[in-house]
């Protein structure tokens, strides 16, 4: 039976578990995912902007003297590092960006970085459970999703320790956090 657009989700599992302000506000970030045909056009053009933006960040780190796009858990920090400079003053305008392309970029090699190092993390691509029609890249392994669409792990200022996109693998690496 077709939905009615702006209808509750089919799943009367998760109709009955959201609040109707916890709807609203899934509604709100499906609308400003992407609308494909169906999941193949999804997948084709998803995995091209996520190869676009890892590619982007390999010529953007040329700008760095310390990180380096080698898919490494440890690079997540030096990545991080180099993102707090760049978020003072002009930073991203100056090496040929923006701070949210950046960040995109950002989320889909911490991705990578998983799929390359906490196998059996893999690519996929899934529609969005509250907009049909619409959506969004992540990684996943059995019985776990991170979606890297709406994920924008930006470090966050006052962070001392300037590790919280490392944290963030570790944690969806399931490994514990040893510094």
């Amino acid at each position: 039976m077709p939905r009615t657009p702006g209808a509750a989700p089919e799943s009367p599992i998760l109709a009955a578990v959201m609040s109707k302000t916890g709807l609203r506000a899934a509604k709100l970030l499906g609308s400003k995912l992407p609308a494909f045909r169906d999941i193949e056009d999804a997948e084709r053009s998803l995995c091209a902007e996520r190869d676009d933006l890892i590619r982007k960040l390999t010529d953007l780190s040329r700008h760095s003297a310390s990180f380096r796009t080698d898919f490494s858990p440890e690079s997540l920090k030096d990545l991080e590092h180099w993102c707090l400079e760049l978020l003072e003053g002009d930073g991203f305008r100056s090496i040929g960006t923006d701070r949210e392309t950046f960040g995109q970029a950002i989320a889909m090699y911490l991705g990578e970085v998983l799929v390359r190092n906490a196998p059996p993390f893999e690519w996929f691509v899934a529609e969005f459970a509250f907009e049909p029609g619409r959506y969004e890249i992540g990684v996943r392994r059995p019985l776990y999703r991170v979606m890297l669409s709406r994920l924008w792990p930006a470090p966050r200022e006052r962070n001392g320790r300037e590790q919280s996109i490392w944290r963030a693998y570790q944690k969806h690496a399931g490994q514990r956090n040893t510094r």
